[in-house]
């Protein structure tokens, strides 16, 4: 698979760090975040004082050119400013959508957009061998997705696995 240009929204990076898979993203996404998703991530490192390891590995990302920032141009108006934000520049520069908040997901998805959330990537990533099936579970299980996007990634990825020959 070529590497793509992906818009990185919150839900998405903060799914991706609790399911161990979020190293994975950099093999096949290009990643850019609006300042205002970067604020988002940044929250219990900045405004509570924790460190929580999604904000620290987040600025590492960041500092080391991993993660680009970047302001759309005119973000939509269809929910939260950071998912308006992410879409919109999903939209203008063409790039993948990277996010699992279940109606800017849907809402998306529905207006064409390329998007991925954290349980089709797991997917993606166990049928391509880089994760066993039961890191695959662990990781979807992990995610704080809809309760829906959870079982429906649960079950793609049970069909895939017997299909593969992981299960009996």
């Amino acid at each position: 698979m070529v590497k793509q240009n992906a818009s990185l929204d919150a839900s998405f990076w903060i799914n991706a760090c609790a399911g161990n898979i979020v190293e994975f993203t950099l093999h096949y996404f290009y990643l850019f975040a609006p300042p205002i998703v970067a604020e988002e991530i940044r929250y219990p490192l900045h405004v509570l004082g924790m460190q929580a390891t999604s904000s620290l590995l987040f600025n590492q990302w960041v500092g080391s050119g991993k993660i680009m920032l970047q302001k759309p141009n005119a973000p939509v108006d269809w929910f939260q400013q950071g998912e308006n934000e992410v879409i919109a520049l999903a939209v203008e520069q063409n790039y993948f959508l990277l996010m699992d908040d279940a109606n800017p997901y849907h809402r998306a998805k529905f207006r064409g957009l390329n998007v991925v959330g954290t349980a089709e990537f797991t997917i993606l990533l166990f049928d391509q061998g880089h994760l066993t099936y039961a890191a695959a579970v662990d990781a979807i299980k992990q995610a704080r997705a809809s309760k829906p996007q959870k079982r429906n990634g649960l079950t793609i990825l049970e069909s895939l696995a017997r299909r593969k020959g992981n299960l009996k």
